[in-house]
């Protein structure tokens, strides 16, 4: 039993009790793996020192048998191990018929099936896993390095870097990164969306950065590239092909769950998230903060570093790089975003969570919005009729001064329009009497409010009689007329009611009162004509 442990174990162990025997040790020398280190000493003493076997196997303190084995092997001596028998082995064939018909078996279901039975396997799931992993294949991916030409492509992407707030309003914020794949020269800008126009915005500045363009764009599902598939199968969005093809790049989509495709840049962003943005949450408080950092980051740190993968710095690799990049085209690419908007009943616009204000004559009109990272500018029938600077913040509401002003104006008039056409309802000598107050050197705007005040004070009888006879004396002044309604009351003895104006005179439009009526005057102070003398 001792012989077999010998020949089919890597080392040799001692027994528990007692010590080997001499029939052991001889198969410990005969059978036991010679190490690499013993036969490279035999052989160097006796080729260079030139000494005997015997001598050798005096100094090295080993057996004859093994300086002349030692001597006799013309190359190292290999480690064998012998098939080693195992609790296993009986449950192989069971297994590779379960492994063909299920591939993805596991471990532990494996083990449930072969341990059914009383002749059933007994041992560890270990034993089992081990197996497993010598008869499937292997299912990690196999990595080929493309190596790239100068000015040949370009990877980008986005990266999230956590929220900001603004204002009372918490916003994500993220960081577009763009490689040169020849060079690695980077360019970064954080952004506070990752909406079309700002991924197409940030592609122009890139290129901008570059002073070119390189033949192809490598990118991955992107709502702003990809409208649907993905790889080879992908759907471009055609604003990004629109771009494409301004400055005549070729658009590669990657496949989808495949960031290794473009491990250039994926390691880009890792590393902005490293290096640019770790330790630094008390700087980036603002996000002025991050607008200062990015440039600041890119040319002193990036870009000037020594790169782990060309062991040399991105910015002097690309100087071998910046000829073989297209020179950009002389008209630039429109980045802004364009969409229609109505225009709401109080003459506003939504974008991006916040209103807006317009001129009031838009109201209930189709108008265009072109949004850029700073501006917000509304187009009507192809003119540009208001700019405001773009809000971040949620539920906020942008109002021009001019446009409130605007608003005021027109509500004014709007009012004196209800007062026209409210007096001219109280009959032919009001409409006449208001024509004639439109040929005078007057405001008639201020003489119809002052009509109209006498009418909500005496009655629309009295006060029509009165403009009546102005009409009669071709006076067309608003005092006259109350002039003629005292008169006509003091001839019937009727006292004048004392009008109530409230402290803000601006009120007096919101005031609503029934029309009165003069006879409560007559019920209340008595008339003469009604009652009989007292004697």
């Amino acid at each position: 039993m001792i012989h077999k442990q010998v020949l089919n174990s890597d080392r040799v162990r001692r027994p528990p009790t007692g010590g080997w025997s001499w029939i052991d040790r001889r198969f410990v020398r005969e059978f036991a793996p010679m190490k690499v280190a013993l036969w490279a000493e035999i052989r160097r003493l006796h080729e260079v020192e030139r000494l005997s076997q015997a001598a050798i196997a005096r100094r090295l303190h080993c057996s004859h048998r093994t300086v002349r084995k030692a001597l006799s092997l013309s190359s190292p001596p290999t480690p064998t191990r012998g098939p080693s028998e195992s609790i296993l082995d009986p449950y192989w064939a069971q297994i590779d018929t379960l492994v063909a018909k299920y591939s993805d078996l596991s471990a532990v279901r494996v083990l449930e099936e072969i341990s059914r039975g009383e002749d059933g396997y007994r041992g560890s799931v270990y034993q089992v896993r081990r197996y497993l992993h010598q008869v499937r294949p292997a299912r990690g991916r196999v990595y080929q390095e493309v190596l790239y030409e100068p000015g040949d492509a370009m990877q980008v992407d986005w990266g999230d870097c956590g929220r900001l707030e603004i204002g009372q309003t918490v916003r994500r914020v993220s960081v577009y990164v763009a490689v040169l794949c020849y060079s690695r020269l980077c360019y970064i800008e954080f952004s506070l969306s990752q909406r079309n126009a700002d991924f197409y915005r940030a592609v122009v500045h890139a290129m901008d950065f570059f002073q070119g363009s390189p033949r192809k764009i490598i990118f991955d599902n992107l709502k702003a590239a990809v409208l649907n598939g993905s790889g080879r199968y992908a759907c471009l969005h055609p604003e990004f092909l629109a771009l494409c093809g301004h400055f005549c790049m070729e658009p590669i989509a990657c496949a989808a769950r495949d960031p290794e495709s473009k491990g250039i840049v994926e390691g880009g962003v890792r590393y902005v998230k490293r290096s640019a943005l770790a330790g630094r949450s008390e700087e980036l408080a603002t996000w002025e903060d991050y607008r200062r950092l990015g440039p600041t980051w890119r040319d002193e740190v990036a870009n000037v570093r020594l790169h782990a993968a060309t062991h040399e710095r991105p910015i002097d690799r690309f100087q071998k790089e910046r000829d073989q990049l297209r020179p950009l085209p002389a008209m630039p690419f429109d980045t802004d975003e364009i969409l229609s908007a109505g225009v709401t009943s109080h003459a506003r616009v939504h974008y991006d969570g916040n209103r807006y204000s317009v001129l009031p004559a838009l109201v209930r009109k189709t108008v265009t919005l072109r949004a850029n990272a700073t501006q917000l500018r509304i187009i009507d029938q192809g003119q540009e009729v208001t700019m405001h600077h773009r809000c971040y913040e949620k539920g906020q509401l942008v109002v021009h001064p001019d446009h409130r002003l605007a608003a005021v104006t027109m509500r004014r008039r709007r009012q004196a329009g209800q007062r026209e056409t409210e007096f001219d309802a109280l009959g032919p000598a009001a409409r006449q009497f208001h024509l004639k107050l439109l040929s005078v050197p007057v405001k008639a705007t201020v003489h119809l409010r002052r009509l109209l005040g006498l009418v909500r004070l005496y009655g629309r009888k009295e006060v029509l009689t009165a403009v009546s006879l102005a009409l009669e004396y071709q006076t067309y002044d608003a005092a006259y007329v109350e002039a003629l309604v005292l008169q006509q009351r003091r001839r019937r003895d009727l006292p004048s009611p004392t009008p109530l104006r409230p402290k803000r005179g601006e009120l007096i439009e919101d005031i609503h009162l029934d029309e009165p009526d003069p006879a409560r005057y007559d019920r209340l102070f008595g008339s003469s004509e009604d009652q009989e003398p007292q004697p």
